[in-house]
């Protein structure tokens, strides 16, 4: 068996977004793996330094450890946007582009299928949903990566891989330790609190440093300081609220930390250029 034959992907998140022409997400460095499909519109993403332009039927990948920007250029832009991670690691090597020979930018023949099931699947009650959401996954994946126009070139790749036993151990040693265990411990817990109130000085005690040490070790792995990722988190949460439920904004602003509703709504349009209510309206038309 392959060393490639190991590598599994974890779905973490999908959803489905639609932003105007104000829309601007600045640059961060992504702990995850992404693929956005292009439901409408065009952007300009900026991905490690090259410039791409996107546009509708139209599937960005966007690597893990990449550092990224991107702004609409157009009206209404709307995608899915799936996030996901690989069980493995490999130092200094994207894996699904050296691999498995998955472009940067791919026009869509039929892939958005996978996205929409993923979709329809996550929201779905069924106990068995994880098992499609997880199938469609790795359907979305093989269908990319069966364009590769040289599989030798793959093959290639992977011996080489396998023959180093000196880089298998060290990626091996980095396997789900890309991120400070101290820094992913406090990262997890605002995810799954965000209506909990944070300060520099809370989340450094949460992860038993300093309060210097520990927003300069945030910032280094995150990409961006402690309270960024609070707010950016926060407002995460309302975009999703504000999709799979009819939760008025209120409630939806109180159950994300913000006690001022004004304030979110203005947070809000800041981060995705609508108010929170045109957002909803924009995404279900």
């Amino acid at each position: 068996m392959s060393v490639i034959d190991n590598i599994r992907f974890t779905f973490l998140y999908i959803d489905l977004y639609s932003m105007g022409r104000t829309w601007v997400y600045p640059e961060s460095v992504i702990p995850y793996n992404i693929f956005r499909y292009i439901v409408k519109g065009k952007a300009k993403f900026c991905i490690d330094g090259e410039e791409i332009l996107v546009e509708e039927n139209q599937i960005v990948y966007i690597p893990s450890g990449c550092r990224m920007s991107c702004y609409a250029l157009t009206d209404t832009f709307e995608f899915f946007s799936i996030r996901f991670t690989t069980s493995v690691f490999y130092d200094g090597e994207d894996v699904l582009e050296e691999y498995y020979g998955i472009s940067r930018v791919t026009q869509n023949q039929h892939e958005d299928q996978y996205f929409r099931e993923i979709y329809k699947w996550v929201k779905s009650d069924y106990p068995a949903k994880n098992c499609f959401v997880r199938g469609y996954l790795d359907l979305l994946i093989g269908s990319l990566a069966i364009r590769e126009k040289n599989p030798n070139k793959s093959k290639e790749k992977v011996v080489a891989l396998e023959s180093d036993l000196d880089k298998i151990k060290r990626r091996a040693r980095k396997v789900n330790q890309q991120i400070d265990s101290r820094v992913q411990i406090v990262a997890d817990y605002v995810l799954l609190h965000p209506k909990e109130k944070y300060t520099p000085e809370i989340m450094a005690n949460m992860a038993e440093l300093s309060k210097q040490r520990f927003s300069s070790l945030f910032k280094a792995n995150m990409g961006k300081t402690p309270m960024k990722y609070v707010k950016e988190t926060r407002l995460t949460a309302a975009a999703r609220a504000l999709l799979v439920s009819n939760d008025n904004i209120n409630d939806i602003a109180y159950e994300v930390g913000y006690e001022d509703t004004n304030y979110f709504i203005r947070e809000f349009k800041a981060a995705f250029g609508f108010t929170p209510s045109k957002y909803r309206k924009v995404a279900r038309e």
